[in-house]
């Protein structure tokens, strides 16, 4: 099975992960397997739901005396060893092997990190000269928009949607994920794309699939010291042509924004859930780290936008 980089680690897989780097040499921190036969544990306990914006289930997450469960109803069912080091998959009837691949990249394998002690942030992240820039929030709150526009202006991306954090010897480090952004039709026609082929995600009906690390769009291979944390303004704060609005988050509110964006497997293990606490908690205590960005959205307005965050970071 070739192995490929990923979020800092070296992930073997016995199918493609497609846009990623193959390495050699290295030893495996974790293994992928596609496989068509159902799995065979069951739940031990109870579930947790995990819901779209409109509703719809998403996925499923159980214990069961192998590790655990995720199940992507009607796509796919994963098996998570308790480490976070063995993922495997089996596949609905008629899903395809690569989008069993993408659902372990974009989900399976930060919620696998989580095991580990580590912390992911659902939070799109560029590379400025300042340091690393991230952008927090909930699905369709304009993160990978807003990521993308930088990229776009030549600022390696960093992740578009899972940001793991690292702390070495007192500097927080973001670490990248892969070379790959996902983002809605029209926002790729204002962006342009430079030829760069894009593709459908069949999990998310309408956005697209497309790959950087080529042409203006370039991508980080190496961890970059964060200098902000940027916590987009909820939906109900962003309608019309309001000016870019950029706020201090206090501990407390950085606490709480950190941990409703952090990604996690594992929701009734005391322990663990104890060592995140603790670990969210030095990071929303370190200064002029996390703010609150409110900006309209309008895409004719980006440029305005990166300009506020650029001074705001450069100060």
């Amino acid at each position: 099975m070739p192995d490929y980089s990923a979020f800092g680690l070296v992930a073997r897989s016995n199918v493609p992960l497609s846009g990623l780097s193959e390495v050699t040499g290295r030893p495996a921190d974790c293994t992928f397997a596609v496989r068509r036969r159902p799995i065979a544990d069951r739940p031990t306990g109870r579930g947790h739901t995990l819901r779209r914006a409109n509703g719809t289930i998403s996925l499923i997450i159980a214990r069961s005396r192998s590790g655990y469960l995720v199940r992507f109803p009607g796509v796919a069912v994963y098996l998570v060893s308790p480490d976070g080091r063995r993922i495997s998959c089996a596949l609905q009837r008629r899903t395809q092997a690569q989008t069993g691949a993408r659902l372990f990249l974009t989900h399976l394998l930060p919620m696998a990190l989580s095991l580990r002690g580590r912390i992911v942030l659902h939070a799109s992240a560029v590379a400025t000269p300042h340091g690393a820039v991230a952008f927090l929030g909930a699905a369709g709150q304009g993160k990978s928009t807003l990521g993308a526009s930088f990229v776009r202006r030549a600022f390696p991306l960093i992740t578009d949607d899972g940001l793991l954090l690292h702390d070495r010897g007192g500097t927080l480090a973001g670490v990248p994920s892969y070379p790959e952004i996902r983002l809605w039709p029209d926002v790729l026609s204002v962006l342009g794309h430079d030829g760069l082929e894009a593709h459908d995600i069949g999990q998310r009906a309408g956005k697209r699939r497309l790959r950087v690390d080529r042409g203006s769009w370039p991508f980080c291979r190496d961890p970059v010291e964060v200098r902000r944390l940027y916590v987009l303004a909820p939906g109900e704060t962003r309608a019309g042509r309001c000016p870019v609005t950029i706020t201090a988050c206090g501990p407390r509110d950085a606490f709480i924004e950190l941990f409703r964006h952090t990604y996690r497997l594992d929701l009734d293990d005391r322990t663990r859930l104890r060592d995140e606490l603790e670990a969210i908690g030095r990071i929303a205590a370190r200064p002029a780290l996390v703010y609150r960005l409110s900006f309209p959205r309008d895409l004719s307005r980006l440029p305005a936008v990166q300009a506020a965050i650029l001074e705001h970071c450069r100060t």
